[in-house]
């Protein structure tokens, strides 16, 4: 119970709901960005790959011009200077590549090189170029792995710390005897190919700044929903006391408006209870002065026919401005709340009632003590008890709870009720059978006592054709 009213609270549905947003947005935003991202780096990608085959093509060029001779001169000199941008060296044969998996970018890449190579290169005749792992990276006539040459033969330039970056490999023709081989990575920020838009970085600044933005929702919707605690607090302290604090106006403007017509509805109830306390003992007072007058008036007629009917005229009328006033403070709202012990109220009640014990069966399971008004509940079951005595001879009184609600089911040993006047026994002064005494006002009184608790009053016909009449008080 508790955990469904944390998680269906305002604040908690208000930051789920935010948070979705929050998650949502992100989303939308990173695939945006993402597409951007893509289009300009691409295109980025083209310019960079472009320089680099020009470069490429230059230095090709350059030892197509040098005399067979002299290229092996050269490329030791330049292998103790410390190499260049490239990895350069001159084979007999082509060097097998371990090619890297295709993707969009890789074509991209190795075609614009060899477009960038063919326009430059008029005079070769096979030109290959595909990307590799350093790992797998071979050079030179036997194929060495670039890991065994010395550092000062350009490894540097095919590193980049401990990144381990895809090398592009251009194989170049340039005679029957001899290929210009060239490996070279991608300068920053391409070296990796495949731009990660999203890596652990990323992510956790994302889910940081959620994070973020909800908890400082949390406290800003806490903090708004505050006045509607206090209001609903007040709110349920009205069914108990007849003085209800008011509640301090605070929150945004439309929780002040609210709280603040809760305020003037309490202070017109309060001003209406007490015109009604007034109005009623006021009633109470005037009413009793004329009826003691006519049952005066009627011990003194001759008559003792007409000073009969008279006298139980005047006692009618007695009972049952009595009885109004009683329905009015049997509901009032004076007292207060506290937990009662249904079962041990119940067993009272059947004790004031039968004595003996002959006439009233009580079954009642272990029920929780429930909090209500004890005075009123008990009038409340009294009535119905007192009706099940009245008109059925006997009462079964059962006592049983769920999670919800508290259950009181009062049936009598009736046989002749007519299931069509179920609605009217709740009326006022409606009695089952004129010839009972009573005022009528049993049933309605304790349908009034059980709505002020929350619950409901239902009215059934037994098999037998008695009454049974269920009050239900729910828990919360």
């Amino acid at each position: 119970m508790k955990g469904n009213r944390v998680t269906n609270s305002l604040a908690m549905r208000t930051s789920l709901f935010l948070l979705c947003v929050i998650i949502i947005a992100q989303i939308i935003a990173g695939l945006i960005w993402y597409q951007h991202s893509s289009e300009r780096d691409e295109q980025g990608l083209k310019t960079t790959v472009n320089s680099l085959a020009l470069s490429a093509a230059s230095t090709i060029s350059f030892f197509q011009t040098l005399p067979p001779e002299y290229r092996h001169l050269v490329l030791n000199q330049l292998r103790n200077m410390g190499g260049t941008r490239f990895f350069v060296s001159l084979n007999n044969h082509q060097i097998p590549v371990a090619p890297l998996p295709d993707s969009e970018r890789k074509s991209m890449v190795i075609d614009e090189v060899q477009n960038v190579l063919h326009n430059e290169l008029q005079d070769a005749p096979v030109i290959q170029v595909e990307f590799t792992r350093r790992d797998k990276l071979k050079v030179f006539n036997k194929e060495l792995p670039i890991d065994e040459l010395p550092m000062l033969w350009g490894h540097y330039s095919l590193s980049y710390g401990d990144l381990n970056p895809p090398i592009l490999v251009i194989q170049v023709k340039v005679d029957q005897q001899a290929w210009f081989y060239l490996a070279a990575v991608l300068p920053a920020p391409y070296i990796t190919l495949e731009t990660n838009y999203f890596e652990i970085r990323e992510w956790f600044t994302m889910l940081l700044s959620a994070l973020l933005l909800l908890i400082c929702t949390w406290f800003v919707v806490k903090r708004e929903i505050r006045p509607i605690k206090q209001l609903a607090k007040a709110a349920t302290l009205m069914s108990s006391r007849l003085k209800v604090p008011e509640v301090k106006e605070e929150g945004s403007v439309e929780l002040r408006a609210a709280v603040h017509a809760f305020n003037k509805m309490n202070r017109r109830i309060d001003s209406h209870i007490k015109d009604r306390e007034m109005l009623f003992g006021a009633i109470s007072h005037d009413l009793k002065t004329p009826i003691a007058c006519l049952k005066l008036r009627a011990e003194m007629l001759d008559d003792d026919t007409d000073r009969e009917r008279f006298m139980r005229i005047a006692n009618d009328l007695d009972l049952m401005v009595k009885g109004a006033l009683q329905c009015i403070k049997e509901t009032d709202i004076h007292e207060d709340i506290e937990p009662i012990d249904l079962e041990q109220l119940i067993a009272h009640i059947a004790s004031s009632i039968d004595p003996n014990g002959h006439n009233i069966h009580i079954q009642a399971s272990n029920v929780r003590p429930y909090a209500g008004k004890p005075l009123a509940i008990k009038r409340c079951i009294q009535n119905l008890v007192d009706n099940a005595i009245k008109y059925g001879s006997k009462a079964d009184i059962y006592l049983e709870e769920n999670a919800e609600a508290v259950m009181v089911r009062i049936e009598d040993h009736g046989t002749n009720l007519d299931p069509n006047t179920l609605e009217k026994l709740v009326q006022p002064y409606y009695r089952g059978e004129s010839s009972q005494e009573g005022n009528g006002l049993g049933l309605t009184i304790s349908q009034s006592i059980v709505k002020a608790h929350g619950g409901h009053l239902s009215l059934e016909t037994t098999r037998q054709g008695g009454l049974s009449a269920t009050l239900t008080f729910p828990r919360d």
